[in-house]
């Protein structure tokens, strides 16, 4: 009965948040002039190796628990390159069915050793304001005249603000052809990186993945539902978005098998773990068409990032729920930076 009503609270938690705003803030743009749809890119690209996109985080707080530590994005750093690089330690999870197109994008991110000005730069900037929160509709988080920062030239720099998001929402990006001076993903303080203490079920960074790969032209998988119009032939149809950590195998759409732990689903951060090869296809042609500029801008800073990761120690094992554990299956362990470590964990 206890577990029941554990397993209960994180589903209710689940849909009490709204995962992503990217579909609304689109729309919202639409309406006012600001975006303007691009033609998709050509998949038919030629891979010439990793490809570096230099990131500058705008840390906009009200007060010091807004003002986040730079282990907590160092850590939301240490997600994305493994998500996207296939080499987060969950990729072991794809089930055997996806495992033929299970992808692995190419793209690392890195911290902006210089500023606009070639001034040198730590990558993150901190602004304290008065606003005790930002709405997605206002967008004033990306205005300095109105309590937020003004972004960096979005064509040579990732730009991610970091702030208190209006309601529940955990994040949201633009897609490919916004306007520039609004261009990028903003991501509520409490859902960067991995923190210990984060609201579960959306604490291991996962936000951050599923935002970038809509600022690289994806789709949601359930978008538009079982017309499966997300551009993607190997992302299998679905009904409706995905909330919780259900089990494997899930039907839909007339019996199609879901991809409910792809990236661009609504999952729990700990129950995703994989994009397509097709996604990361869209997402590489993006990159090296509509925002190839950003490949221009290689100054970026890895140091910072490898000498914290060498000092943190584990403080806690952790399944799925959140409980301690020191079973077998999937675990989670939890250190001292905030950063996470997944392991499926056999004898």
């Amino acid at each position: 009965m206890y577990r029941f009503l554990i397993v209960l609270f994180f589903i209710s938690f689940s849909y009490s948040q709204n995962r992503c705003g990217s579909d609304e803030y689109r729309d919202l743009l639409t309406e006012k002039g600001l975006f303007i749809k691009q033609n998709k890119a050509n998949q038919n690209i030629i891979r010439t190796g990793q490809y570096n996109i230099p990131v500058v985080f705008h840390v906009i707080y009200n007060n010091d628990q807004q003002n986040i530590p730079d282990s907590q994005i160092f850590s939301q750093l240490d997600v994305l390159n493994q998500d996207y690089n296939a080499q987060n330690t969950d990729f072991v999870n794809v089930p055997s069915e996806f495992e033929d197109v299970a992808g692995d994008v190419g793209i690392h991110f890195c911290l902006a050793e210089f500023d606009p000005n070639g001034i040198p730069s730590t990558g993150i900037t901190r602004t304290q304001t008065d606003e005790v929160s930002f709405s997605m509709s206002g967008d004033k988080m990306k205005i300095s005249i109105e309590g937020g920062v003004d972004p960096w030239d979005t064509e040579r720099y990732l730009n991610i603000w970091v702030c208190n998001l209006n309601g529940s929402l955990l994040g949201f990006s633009t897609y490919p052809g916004a306007d520039p001076l609004l261009d990028g993903v903003v991501i509520d303080y409490e859902y960067l990186g991995v923190l210990i203490n984060s609201p579960f079920p959306y604490n291991l960074g996962r936000t951050a993945t599923h935002e970038l790969g809509h600022f690289f032209g994806l789709e949601h998988t359930f978008y538009a539902g079982c017309s499966d119009w997300d551009g993607c032939d190997d992302t299998p149809p679905i009904a409706t978005s995905t909330f919780g950590c259900p089990d494997f195998p899930q039907e839909s759409c007339n019996s199609a098998v879901s991809m409910t732990m792809n990236f661009m689903d609504y999952t729990n951060d700990a129950c995703m773990c994989m994009f397509t090869l097709c996604q990361a296809d869209i997402m590489l042609a993006t990159l090296t068409t509509q925002r190839a500029m950003l490949l221009e801008n290689s100054f970026c800073e890895y140091n910072n990032v490898d000498e914290f990761s060498a000092k943190k120690n584990i403080v806690k094992l952790i399944d799925i729920l959140g409980r301690d554990s020191n079973n077998k299956g999937f675990n989670i362990e939890l250190y001292d930076d905030g950063s996470v470590l997944k392991k499926y964990i056999i004898e």
